[in-house]
C-alpha cells in the first residue's frame, strides 16, 4: 500500500475514533465536541508511556485501549490539562472566522484528495480488472471528498458504490474516460454531490 494510501487509511481510522469517542461520552452523559476529541486523540497517542507507534496503522487492540484512554480523559473531571485542552480548543475556534476555517478546510482536503484524483482522470484503463479498479478509485474519491463515512469501512463502501451505481454505473466508465481532465473533474464533483445526497436522504 502507498504512503498516500496509508495516510488516508489512517485519517479515516482516527474519524471512526474521535466519532466513537464522541458517542461513547454522549452516552455517560458528557456532550463533547469532535475538535475537543481529535485534541484529546492526538494528546494521548503522542504521550510516549502509552506506547501507541505513529508510524502504522493501529491494531484494533490499539484502537480499543485508544477509545478507553481518551473517553477516561474526558470524563476526569478533576483533569487540570483537560481544561487547558478545552481552552486551547475555544481559543481555536472562535478566533478563526468561519471562512477562514471551510476555506482551509476545503484546502486540505483538495491536498489529499489529488493524488487519487490524478489517479483517475490520468487513467487510461482498458481491460475489466483495471476497469473495476478505476470504478473503485472513483468510489474512494466520492467518500474522500463527501467526508461521509471512511473509504476502508466496507459497509459504507458498498453503501457509496450502490447509491454511485444507480447514477453512474460501471458501463458508463467509457464515456467518463474520453472526456477531457476537467470534464472529468466536474463530472467527479457532480458524482460527489449526488452520491452524498442519495445516501443523506437513505440515512
Amino acid at each position: 500500500m502507498s504512503g498516500t494510501a496509508n495516510r488516508i487509511q489512517a485519517e479515516g481510522v482516527i474519524k471512526n475514533i474521535i466519532r466513537e469517542i464522541v458517542q461513547e461520552c454522549a452516552s455517560r452523559g458528557e456532550g463533547v465536541s469532535e475538535t475537543l476529541v481529535a485534541f484529546i486523540v492526538k494528546a494521548v497517542v503522542l504521550e510516549p508511556q502509552n506506547d501507541f507507534q505513529v508510524d502504522r496503522v493501529l491494531a484494533s487492540d490499539d484502537v480499543k485501549r485508544l477509545i478507553d484512554l481518551c473517553v477516561r480523559r474526558l470524563l476526569d473531571n478533576k483533569s487540570s490539562s483537560l481544561d487547558t485542552i478545552k481552552m486551547q480548543v475555544y481559543f481555536d475556534m472562535n478566533y478563526t472566522t468561519r471562512d477562514e476555517f471551510l476555506t482551509e478546510h476545503r484546502r486540505v482536503l483538495e491536498t489529499r484528495l489529488q493524488p487519487i484524483l490524478r489517479e483517475i482522470t490520468d487513467n487510461r484503463a482498458a481491460s475489466k480488472d483495471e476497469l473495476e479498479s478505476l470504478y473503485r478509485k472513483i468510489v474512494s474519491s466520492v467518500l474522500l471528498r463527501s467526508g461521509l463515512g471512511s473509504p476502508t469501512d466496507i459497509s459504507v463502501v458498498r453503501e457509496a458504490t450502490a447509491a454511485l451505481q444507480s447514477v453512474f454505473p460501471q458501463t458508463e466508465l467509457g464515456n467518463f474516460l474520453s472526456l477531457s481532465k476537467r470534464d472529468k473533474d466536474r463530472q467527479l464533483v457532480e458524482l460527489t454531490q449526488i452520491v452524498t445526497g442519495i445516501r443523506l436522504f437513505n440515512k
